[in-house]
């Protein structure tokens, strides 16, 4: 429920955004740094950061890392415990929009996820595996800057989980 609180918030905040309209909030040289949490995907509830270099007045490049943990019960005989450790290249192509505040874009990235499982329980434990592979993604989301430096953000999207949301800071 109150998973459902925030994104009904966040989403007011975005289209409340979306309908003042000032200068274009997204351009050439900006550096942009989000923290955030992730929420459905499988692999528990990611905390993550990204950062991204506005390389012209619509496509941004950098970097995504995130960390989750998640167990899994198994019975009354124990529990796996998951880890994961993700790191990614990102590439965002931001719309043209007539606000300050508002700032949609849509993106892909590529990496690495690092992943570890662990035994917890009665008995010899069975056989665990550590494993690691690419990561893709793709996102959609926006930031809403309640000021010149910091805001909120929310992607929807395939990754490391299904939506973002956190706080969006300008360096």
């Amino acid at each position: 429920m109150n998973t459902l609180k925030t994104i009904g918030a966040v989403t007011l905040i975005l289209l409340i955004g979306s309908t003042r309209s000032f200068a274009q909030s997204f351009k050439r040289g900006d550096k942009l740094f989000n923290v955030g949490i992730g929420v459905g995907g499988g692999l528990g509830i990611p905390a993550g950061v990204s950062y991204e270099q506005a390389v012209s007045d619509r496509i941004s490049v950098g970097g995504y890392l995130a960390y989750a943990r998640k167990k899994e019960s198994w019975n009354d005989y124990g529990e796996w415990k998951y880890s994961y450790l993700l790191a990614a290249a990102r590439a965002s192509y931001h719309l043209k929009v007539d606000s300050e505040r508002f700032d949609p874009y849509g993106g892909i990235m590529l990496g690495y996820n690092v992943a570890s499982v662990k035994w917890g329980g009665e008995g010899s434990e069975p056989i665990s595996t550590s494993a690691g592979g690419l990561m893709w993604g793709v996102y959609v989301g926006s930031r809403y800057w309640a000021s010149d430096k910091v805001g909120a953000f929310a992607e929807v999207g395939y990754g490391a989980a299904v939506l973002n949301l956190g706080v969006a800071l300008r360096l």
